[in-house]
């Protein structure tokens, strides 16, 4: 009934001293409507608290209470607020601040025969019956989280919904014992009126204390923008404050001051669009016909407020351009040109096919790879005869390629051993001495020996002249720290007196040339401005040599005959380049090129004459070597007596993949010099080229390849008159 009656009174009060916050206004200013947005501020308020309690004891805590019932206590509140103005009666509210859930607790009863003193000038003990509180003062403190949603029921009352969090602070107790009557008399144990005195923090409190929120809330205009509400409100709980049988009702007297924030309406806009436009004409390239498209366009742009409504006017000046169409005429031509020895740019008119009389020599490489910690024969990438083939075996059949003369090196040295019968091998095996090849001596001399087993059962050499050696690592191994390097070890290696029985295979035929060796066909356009796709086919008796497409420019394209395919004697060449603008519309230049043909006996005939072309390669050098060795001695020599004071001499280097491209190329240069200097050929007839690693011309996979790219080739070119 009092809470009631205060409600009516702060009810009464408001409607005498303000009106409700205006939900809308017009500024006075700029004429303009205004809504209220949100509002933030404070409230304060007097906390009556109901506890609603059935326990004699906090957990843990003596106590001879038989039991703490309901009890009322007042508190203060306070804290900030937020509220958001969703609609007319409709809005979100968010309160954070201080409250408290502490009370006084007490509970009375008598207690009969308690042994007392009376209080007089000499205390004697007496029992009696007497009447003690038993009382529990707690502290709970909470930071509160408040959320709610508010409705407007009449026009100055709004009413709020929603729950409170209470995060507990902290807790604490002061629990005691007092006798109250009979006046005079004091307990035994303590000689005072009071006993069984604790106090701690209260166990098991809830650290969470849930609510569910009502009030009710009167708003009243004190300023411009303040408004002040006076304020009920009622908290349910949802749980206990502790273990024990506790839960604690609030209501709130107070009021909130609020301060209200107002967004400007959203004005009602109007918009203008002027357009002013004009046409001039322009000849425009790659358009197939006459068209109008937008140019420049400029615009202007201007705003003006009158109250609530906002005028937008743009102003777009358009120049649109009327394209007619230049006719598509490149004026292309094409031509051929190639390159003399000055290096100075001549017309082509005609391609020239030469024989030429070709020798080239391939070296033995007169090692055998074995896989690691394998030593048959059958493992490797050697090719095996039987007995019934080996007498049709000639090295000239072998197919021209350096891999292929390699894999028959067994076979080579056994025909030679048999045309040969007082030349003798001596063949060491190898291993690489690391992980399964560790001191393995014994899988060294089982490659020998495979190799010696081959060439007396295949080949029917006499094993008195095979002599078989075993050792560790190669006199000149390879770099054993990496995986080719160890790969390259594990070997068997065939050395000999005779140094023809371990002679490079030679080849003789005869081979053409081309000349000029490259064409560079070039466009020249008068007007290359609208191509923008081109093409380039260059033919003989409807074979395609070369087809290129391309966007943009017509651009120049060389051509390398020799690296095409063999051209056929007699028929001409046919290029033709098509030029298009992209819209169908296509040129066309073509020419012929003949193709003539020189044999070897009509240059002989001629002043002209032929040419001799022989190609050699060294004897591969060891790993990261440039010393040329006894073997290499003899191909020098051999290559030196070829020579004649006409004779062209180009010697070209080479290297593996192991190591940096940039040493290998100065390897390379090593190497190409070694050979320079005991080839011993006047400067102005020899070229160098050191290529190193940056062409590998063996699969370098395989420890062959490897190897067979540590080399020098050497190609001399001498006429024949």
């Amino acid at each position: 009934m009092k809470i009631a009656s205060i409600v009516v009174i702060v009810l009464q009060l408001g409607a005498l001293t303000g009106a409700q916050a205006q939900q809308s206004r017009v500024n006075p200013e700029t004429g303009r409507r205004e809504f209220l947005d949100y509002f933030v501020g404070g409230y304060g308020a007097l906390n009556i608290k109901y506890h609603s309690a059935e326990f004699g004891a906090l957990p843990g805590v003596p106590s001879c209470c038989s039991d703490f019932t309901n009890a009322t206590s007042l508190g203060l509140a306070f804290g900030g607020l937020y509220e958001r103005h969703l609609t007319e009666t409709i809005r979100l509210q968010g309160r954070v601040g201080f409250s408290s859930l502490g009370g006084l607790l007490t509970a009375t009863e008598t207690i009969g025969n308690e042994p007392v003193l009376d209080d007089g000038p000499v205390p004697t003990e007496t029992r009696r019956d007497i009447r003690v509180e038993h009382s529990l003062d707690a502290g709970l403190p909470l930071l509160v989280l408040e959320p709610a949603a508010g409705y407007k029921v009449m026009d100055l009352l709004w009413l709020y919904a929603g729950a409170r969090l209470g995060l507990l602070m902290g807790s604490s107790y002061d629990q005691k014992e007092t006798l109250v009557s009979p006046d005079g008399y004091v307990f035994q144990e303590t000689g005072t009126a009071v006993r069984n005195t604790t106090s701690g923090s209260i166990p098991e409190a809830s650290f969470l204390n849930l609510h569910l929120a009502f009030g009710l809330g009167y708003e009243l205009t004190v300023g411009t923008n303040m408004t002040l509400i006076p304020e009920v409100r009622y908290f349910l709980p949802i749980g206990n404050v502790a273990s024990v049988d506790w839960s604690v009702q609030t209501f709130q007297l107070g009021a909130s001051l609020r301060y209200g924030s107002y967004r400007v309406a959203d004005p009602t806009i109007i918009v203008d669009t002027v357009y002013v436009r004009d046409t001039v004409d322009k000849r425009v390239r790659r358009i197939a016909a006459e068209r109008v498209v937008l140019g420049e366009t400029e615009s202007s742009y201007d705003e003006r407020q009158e109250g609530d409504y906002l005028y937008k006017t743009t102003t777009i000046s358009e120049q649109y351009i009327r394209e007619i169409p230049i006719p598509f005429d490149p004026r292309m031509k094409l031509a051929a040109y190639a390159r003399d020895s000055k290096g100075k740019r001549v017309p082509v008119e005609s391609i020239t096919m030469r024989e030429l009389d070709i020798v080239e020599s391939y070296p033995l490489l007169p090692y055998v790879f074995f896989n690691e910690g394998k030593s048959t024969l059958a493992e490797t990438r050697m090719a095996a005869l039987d007995t019934t083939t080996t007498a049709s075996f000639r090295p000239t059949s072998i197919k021209r390629d350096q891999i292929e003369v390699y894999r028959n090196l067994l076979n080579i040295i056994g025909q030679r051993m048999a045309q040969r019968p007082e030349a003798r091998i001596r063949v060491t095996g190898c291993v690489s001495n690391v992980g399964a090849e560790a001191r393995a001596t014994d899988i060294a001399k089982a490659r020998a020996q495979s190799i010696k087993a081959y060439l007396v059962d295949v080949w029917r050499v006499d094993p008195k002249r095979i002599s078989i050696e075993s050792r560790l690592l190669p006199e000149s191994p390879g770099n054993n720290d990496r995986p080719e390097g160890r790969a390259e070890n594990q070997r068997a290696e065939i050395t000999s007196s005779d140094l023809d029985l371990l002679g490079a295979v030679e080849f003789r035929d005869l081979d053409r040339s081309i000349e000029p060796a490259q064409i560079e066909f070039a466009p020249e356009a008068a007007d290359a401005e609208d191509i923008t796709e081109w093409t380039l086919k260059v033919n003989q008796m409807n074979n395609s040599i070369v087809d290129v497409d391309q966007t943009g420019r017509p651009r120049s394209v060389e051509w390398k005959p020799g690296e095409t395919g063999r051209l056929t004697p007699s028929q001409p060449v046919k290029v033709e380049m098509t030029a298009s603008n992209g819209l169908g519309q296509n040129v066309r230049s073509a020419l012929q090129l003949p193709v003539n043909m020189m044999t070897l006996q009509e240059a002989r005939s001629t002043r002209e004459g032929g040419k001799l072309v022989e190609r050699y390669s060294l004897i591969v050098f060891d790993y990261n070597s440039a010393k040329l060795n006894a073997a290499n001695q003899k191909i020098m020599d051999l290559v030196r007596s070829r020579v004649t004071p006409e004779t062209k001499v180009l010697i070209r280097g080479f290297a593996d993949r192991t190591g940096d491209p940039e040493y290998n190329r100065e390897l390379a240069l090593r190497r190409c010099t070694e050979a320079k200097r005991v080839l011993d050929v006047p400067e102005e007839q020899v070229t160098l080229e050191a290529i190193g690693s940056d062409q590998l011309i063996y699969d370098n996979e395989t420890a062959e390849g490897r190897s067979y790219c540590r080399t020098v080739q050497i190609e001399i070119e001498t006429p024949i008159r």
